[in-house]
């Protein structure tokens, strides 16, 4: 029997799966911050919206090529490009090839993670994410080493923080990510996905995270932190532009393997230093929304897989009364009065002596009738996490060697 959803339903099913990805948790029980999912746009018409989920999947596998030619002339030397999908300003997607012949592979990335994982074919079909997903086949692969370790990793389930997990095995591979072969390259295939919520609906059949390696879970060296090792890039530096314009299954972004981009960004880029290498976190001076200061010389991290702006629970109600919320106490919608947007106030975060501004439009989430605010919390969490809201505006650089993080505005 087919399940008919009304707009509201649907609305409240994509914020569920926001939170979803709340905590990632290796097995020494260190708690880890991972992805976040924001909710997918709701049409006024039921019937349209459904026929967009319904193509979803026929837009994401379109994401073919990885390695980009357009601006050749402010491109590092010695980068490489790899494109990015964008479903609805909530997923950004790469695509990789793994072994030999390549199998191509639409993951998300990921800074709040240091693991890459995708679905085994040895998951079978009776856990339903990996029966409606694309698999790695090690055995169809001439350059697939097995190894004989278990993996496992757990996250967190909603604001309330419940814990699920998906386990598999590491293997070994090439990995060709933007032209540039990883060889021997550690990798989880999962061979036992949750049947939640997020996983039933999610587009991607894996995650690259490209955090530091101390996160990594069973200490597996990073697909990034390889291509350095080898030699494949020039600088230990990588970039990330990401579009806000909505699906696009081509021009979603940009992530750049070994330098950075001139021509994607205004101004000069503000560097600050890695307070805490694991995630990509710094020290945030300040951040204020119509005089309330909710950071003074606090903790932050840039997350690419976190939809919206993660804030400490405390400031979350302060914001939310700034904003004129109207909560539905039934799940973690933080409603906006879409006649109000004009009028709210801009975010201001002071990053590296310099003020990185957010207008109403770009934290407030318009779904056809309804607005929604781009903050949320976390049970257990203290960081304040820039997520895609804050990334589609500046343009952002991660210097894994001089442990420095760069920001500037976007051009778009």
């Amino acid at each position: 029997m087919k399940v008919k959803w009304n707009w509201l339903e649907l609305l409240l099913c994509w914020l569920t799966i926001l939170t979803f990805f709340a905590f990632e948790v290796e097995s020494s029980k260190r708690l880890r911050l991972g992805l976040h999912k924001n909710p997918e746009p709701i049409e006024q018409n039921v019937q349209n919206e459904l026929k967009t989920l319904s193509i979803k999947h026929k837009l994401i596998v379109d994401v073919s090529e990885t390695v980009a030619t357009t601006k050749p002339k402010t491109l590092d030397a010695g980068s490489g490009v790899a494109r990015l999908g964008n479903l609805y300003n909530t997923e950004y997607f790469v695509s990789l090839e793994i072994g030999n012949p390549p199998q191509k592979q639409n993951v998300l990335i990921d800074t709040g993670s240091a693991n890459l994982w995708v679905y085994s074919s040895q998951c079978p079909d009776t856990f339903i994410p990996c029966a409606k997903q694309k698999k790695y086949n090690s055995s169809a692969s001439t350059t697939h080493k097995a190894m004989n370790a278990k993996f496992t990793i757990q996250y967190g389930s909603n604001r309330d923080g419940e814990i699920i997990a998906l386990s598999g095995f590491q293997s070994q591979d090439t990995v060709n990510i933007a032209g540039f072969a990883i060889k021997n390259q550690t990798f989880a295939e999962i061979t036992n996905a949750p049947e939640a919520l997020a996983f039933l609906k999610a587009e991607f059949v894996g995650i690259l995270g490209l955090g530091f390696p101390n996160i990594a879970i069973e200490g597996i060296t990073p697909p990034f932190f390889n291509l350095v090792a080898q030699g494949l890039i020039k600088k230990p530096v990588f970039s990330i532009y990401l579009n806000r314009n909505g699906t696009d299954a081509v021009n979603g972004g940009e992530l750049i393997l070994g330098g950075t981009d001139p021509g994607l960004y205004s101004g000069c880029l503000t560097y600050v230093p890695v307070s805490t290498a694991g995630y990509w976190q710094f020290t945030m001076e300040s951040a204020t929304v119509n005089g309330f200061s909710f950071c003074k010389n606090c903790e932050a991290i840039l997350d690419v897989g976190t939809s919206l702006i993660v804030v400490p629970e405390e400031n979350l109600n302060a914001i939310n009364h700034i904003l004129g919320i109207n909560h539905d106490h039934s799940s973690s919608v933080f409603f906006v009065d879409c006649f109000r947007i004009k009028d709210l106030p801009d975010i201001i975060f002071t990053i590296g002596h310099r003020e990185f501004r957010l207008k109403s439009t770009d934290y407030v989430l318009r779904y056809g009738p309804n607005c929604i605010s781009g903050f949320t919390s976390l049970r257990g969490n203290n960081l304040l996490i820039l997520g895609e809201i804050f990334m589609g505006v500046y343009y952002t650089v991660y210097d894994t060697v001089n442990k420095l993080i760069g920001l500037a505005p976007a051009v778009h």
